[in-house]
């Protein structure tokens, strides 16, 4: 009874569809965005990245040649015994079925519900696998069954039977970061597909089952079994003589890897990397794709990429980051790291969101898209989180001003088991003190009574809705991940950069990038950046933050005060240091570029000089900064200096008997 109704439910969605039901075959399944997304995979051209020179002209700064390298061929430059030896282990009846296989489907549904016979094949046709390797929809349920057949049944009827199979020979995934048959052809035997012998495309199709189980490099004898069932089958449907079969099995398979430095491409810089990252990303979204899809549109994309980065602030960076024994000289010593230098990681922005420099690492980058740390590895942000989560939502909403009195005082029951705190880091209550005060010095009790009194929750949407902290869960709902930084994870120097560029372009947040456009090759920008931003406090809050943040720069008891000399321009800045001195942050903005730097060891250890950040953050500004022309920050015209009350730290009433000036949005 359960394998009639499967089978009865299976059988429905031919039944619909021959019915000639106009209004169902209106793209009920999303079939014309897969349509577009396999028309946009048939380009076979590199992708440039342009950069603006000192005229302000684009010009050429690289190709891409990824990793996972692709090379499309048209279909009519495939063998036909590659296109056999796919078909008869994949899908022996693909040219006779309407998109779905249902005596194999049948079969298979059989097979999973009864385990009638291990050596049934799977169910999905050539044209279904195209599909979920399309969409990325692979979901091991019956609807997404369904799905897959209904697309198919309706895509068979929009291309034909070549256009499928070029698609699919393209694409398939054949090991060591290898997608499609020709690139496949060119890595393994030095060939082109035209000149592979029928047990070099046995090898091939076999791969596809499983690329890592049928490797020809990695599992010779995996492969060599598999082929031969490719070759069988082969033979089995005729599709090739006796001889043929027996001459191919017996023909040992050569690999020739001579050419293995051909795929090898130069080593990218961590921005390269970045924005690769960063463009593919964008496509998935774009085109609601798999980012393993989104890969192979951007390497065959042809698309011309204008970047965000300015090479000589990148250089800037690259060359503090490549003097270790200056800038990075402690090694590791506990156990499991020991002997490794201490690692670091800086990005650099403009403060309309775009990345002009960025480094992932000390010393020489040897790989392509491996670790970056400035985007991958979120460590604890310590007092630079005092400024985000509790001084500027604070007095957004209206709970503090400037010159508001607080006092520096323990809070009851801060700790888990009932006891006072936090600890001042300075080893003391200094009592009462100005807002501005306690931000300049960088105490901890005074954040912390800000969010109390504002609410966790109002911090922690501030943090992950308009400043998009991705790392920040629930666990940090607490006043020591949001006043002091003492994150479950943390954040990223990239993310920091993000949010600290409000405080010096009047308040708004603009999403990271590394691009200004993205554009194909006829001409036609398929990716811009955002030119708005979106404005996520008042202008006048952000001046008035990034004066307070110049007071810790250049007040006497400033924490930031070691970065003063960067430059004759000022800067607005804030220390971070977790706890034990396990992180190092130091991120600051200038009138031209906000940085935020991260200093630590990869596996948690105190870093020894506290000033490690700070110096870092120095020595790049300084040489970024060396030749551009004198320029203030752009503030808002709404902030006004205007007496307040010394008593309060509001404007100052006629009874006030002691008044000063202060800023007032």
């Amino acid at each position: 009874m359960s394998a009639l109704i499967v089978i009865c439910s299976i059988a429905m969605p031919v039944a619909i569809i021959k019915a000639e039901d106009s209004t169902f075959l209106q793209d009920p399944f999303g079939c014309e965005e897969i349509i577009q997304k396999i028309d946009n995979l048939e380009v076979n051209l590199t992708s440039i990245i342009y950069v603006r020179n000192k005229k302000g002209e684009w010009e050429e700064y690289q190709r891409i040649h990824g990793e996972e390298n692709r090379i499309w061929i048209d279909f009519d430059q495939v063998p036909d015994k590659l296109i056999d030896a796919f078909i008869a282990i994949e899908d022996e009846r693909f040219y006779k079925h309407m998109g779905v296989d249902w005596k194999r489907t049948i079969k298979a549904v059989a097979n999973k519900l009864f385990k009638l016979d291990q050596g049934v094949f799977g169910g999905s046709t050539i044209t279904q696998q195209l599909i979920k390797n399309i969409t990325g929809d692979d979901d091991r349920n019956i609807k997404r069954k369904f799905r897959e057949i209904f697309r198919a049944l309706i895509i068979e009827r929009k291309l034909d039977k070549d256009e499928i199979l070029e698609a699919y020979l393209n694409t398939i995934s054949l090991g060591n970061g290898i997608c499609g048959v020709q690139v496949a052809a060119n890595y393994y035997f030095n060939k082109d597909v035209v000149e592979l012998t029928l047990t070099e495309c046995a090898a091939l199709a076999a791969i596809t089952k499983n690329p890592s189980a049928y490797n020809p490099v990695a599992n010779p004898e995996g492969n060599k079994n598999r082929r031969n069932t490719v070759l069988k089958k082969m033979y089995d449907l005729e599709m090739i003589s006796y001889e043929d079969y027996a001459q191919a099995i017996d023909t040992k398979l050569i690999l020739d890897q001579s050419q293995k430095e051909d795929f090898e491409i130069p080593v990218n810089s961590y921005f390269v990397d970045t924005l690769i990252d960063n463009v593919i990303t964008d496509l998935s979204e774009k085109y609601n794709c798999s980012t393993s899809l989104a890969s192979t549109m951007f390497y065959n994309g042809g698309f011309k990429i204008y970047a965000s980065i300015d090479t000589e602030v990148q250089s800037a960076m690259e060359n503090v980051y490549s003097n270790i024994s200056k800038y990075f000289p402690q090694k590791a010593s506990k156990k499991g790291q020991k002997g490794k230098s201490v690692q670091s990681a800086m990005t650099i922005m403009d403060y309309q969101g775009h990345i002009v420099g960025i480094v992932g690492g000390v010393g020489k980058k040897t790989g392509n898209r491996g670790l970056n740390r400035a985007t991958d590895s979120p460590r604890q942000p310590g007092s630079t989180m005092k400024p985000l989560g509790a001084y500027t939502p604070a007095l957004e909403n209206g709970i503090i001003t400037l010159m508001e009195y607080m006092v520096d005082s323990p809070l009851d029951n801060y700790y888990p088991d009932g006891k006072k705190g936090p600890k001042e880091w300075y080893g003391y209550y200094a009592g009462r003190m100005t807002v501005q005060s306690a931000l300049e010095r960088s105490a901890n009790t005074i954040p912390c009574k800000i969010v109390k009194e504002m609410g966790l929750d109002v911090s922690y949407n501030f943090l992950t809705q308009s400043l998009h902290f991705k790392n920040l869960t629930k666990d940090d709902k607490n006043l020591s991940s949001l006043a002091l930084g003492g994150c479950v994870r943390g954040i990223t120097t990239t993310e920091s950069a993000a949010a600290y560029a409000m405080y010096g372009n009047q308040g708004k947040y603009f999403k990271p990038t590394t691009y200004y456009k993205v554009e194909r090759p006829n001409g036609e920008v398929i990716l811009e950046a955002d030119k708005v931003g979106r404005q996520v406090i008042h202008p006048g809050t952000a001046t008035i933050m990034n004066e307070m943040l110049q007071k810790v720069v250049y007040g006497s008891r400033g924490t930031g005060k070691s970065i003063a000399s960067y430059n004759k321009m000022k800067a607005y800045a804030k220390t971070g240091t977790s706890s034990e001195c396990n992180d190092l942050w130091m991120v600051a903005g200038t009138p031209y570029y906000v940085g935020s730097v991260w200093y630590g060891f990869d596996m948690l250890e105190e870093v020894h000089n506290t000033n490690a950040a700070a110096n870092v953050w120095k020595a790049v500004m300084r040489e970024v900064h060396k030749k551009l022309d004198y320029k203030e920050f752009d503030l808002s015209e709404q902030v006004e200096t205007k007496k307040y009350c010394t008593a309060t730290g509001k404007l100052a009433g006629e009874k006030c008997y002691s008044k000063r000036d202060g800023k007032f949005i």
